[in-house]
């Protein structure tokens, strides 16, 4: 069965999405979850770890003068387990959602004469912008560019393939998901402080996936499980500091008021109230996602696992130190979708 992105339920009815705007494995006997001794700690700074056998691609965000942009170390990998390594180079909060490309869109892009990533933004991207535009206007026909967008973008829409989630200034993480033959859009939509999504300034980047350059990657062993589904995010309460590769379930998929479905990103709270972190990840407020310089949103997200169809599996590497964590999803706030846990001080993983 074809899972399309949550996103694409907003496209092709502007009532449904007025109502949107309007509207707008914890453990049984253990506190403390360990991770088993397959991994081995290569940086002093969270995420990277030993996984072995798999691909591995880069992706830097940078800030260019007015411009937030993408540099990818490969745009050609071969099919199998592949791990993200996105490396913050600015002091805004970034993301890399990726997503497979459907037909309908190669088949536009050759009926237009234009080349697919600019097909893309002129036919999903730059909607989204004028969209984004009218809400912070007030305007009462925001949605009505969705109106005319192409009937691929919703049947049978892009194919949610993970990524690594939210990722504060200065930060690096790894995401690790399965990838099969195809194009691959990767993108971010945080918004700067103008209401610009980043991907509209050049943070955007298209990645293919070729079966005839081999398969490689064998999946990662996993310190622990986070299971998300439209009953929440069950995670354990506690967690050793330390070195962990967390898997992450998607036991379903369900699309919410904000036209997404179930993620799952890591903050360390320092104070901060889960409530207002939860209000902030709402793209869809006039300065819901926004993240700039100026102005950095929420700190510090670690990273995480982007959305993936239901059933899907993707793994997240993270360093943890000792304080205060939530996993959260990036749905509306009154959903409450999010679990807060401790790292005691204690005896480290991932060392021997």
């Amino acid at each position: 069965m074809t899972t399309h992105h949550p996103l694409t339920r907003l496209i092709g009815s502007s009532t449904i999405a007025l109502v949107a705007l309007l509207a707008l494995v914890a453990c049984d006997h253990q506190d403390v979850v360990a991770p088993q001794e397959t991994m081995s700690e290569q940086h002093a700074h969270a995420g990277p770890a030993t996984i072995s056998n798999a691909n591995v691609v880069e992706v830097i965000a940078r800030h260019e003068g007015e411009d937030y942009v993408f540099d990818l170390s490969d745009e050609v990998i071969p099919s199998g387990w592949t791990t993200f390594e996105l490396d913050n180079h600015s002091s805004a909060t970034h993301f890399a959602w990726i997503a497979k490309v459907p037909r309908g869109a190669h088949r536009g892009a050759a009926k237009a004469g234009m080349e697919l990533l600019d097909y893309w933004i002129e036919s999903v991207t730059n909607p989204f912008q004028a969209v984004m535009d009218g809400i912070i206007a007030g305007d009462p026909d925001a949605f009505d560019p969705f109106n005319e967008m192409p009937g691929w973008f919703s049947d049978p829409g892009p194919r949610p393939s993970g990524g690594p989630g939210f990722l504060a200034g200065h930060e690096n993480t790894r995401t690790t998901v399965y990838l099969d033959e195809g194009t691959y859009i990767i993108e971010c939509y945080v918004k700067d402080g103008d209401g610009q999504f980043h991907s509209a300034t050049g943070m955007i980047a298209l990645l293919e996936v070729d079966n005839d350059l081999g398969h490689r990657g064998s999946e990662p062993r996993a310190s622990f499980d986070v299971v998300v589904s439209s009953d929440g995010i069950e995670a354990a309460d506690r967690m050793r500091p330390g070195l962990h590769n967390v898997r992450v379930h998607f036991a379903d998929q369900q699309v919410y008021g904000n036209g997404l479905g179930h993620d799952v990103h890591l903050i360390r709270l320092n104070g901060e109230d889960v409530e207002d972190v939860a209000q902030w990840l709402n793209w869809m407020l006039p300065t819901g996602l926004e993240s700039s310089s100026r102005d950095r949103g929420p700190q510090t997200f670690l990273g995480g696992v982007q959305t993936m169809a239901a059933g899907d599996i993707g793994y997240m590497t993270v360093n943890l130190t000792p304080g205060e964590y939530a996993w959260i999803a990036e749905v509306p706030a009154d959903v409450g979708m999010w679990k807060t846990f401790t790292v005691p001080h204690g005896t480290t993983t991932g060392r021997r």
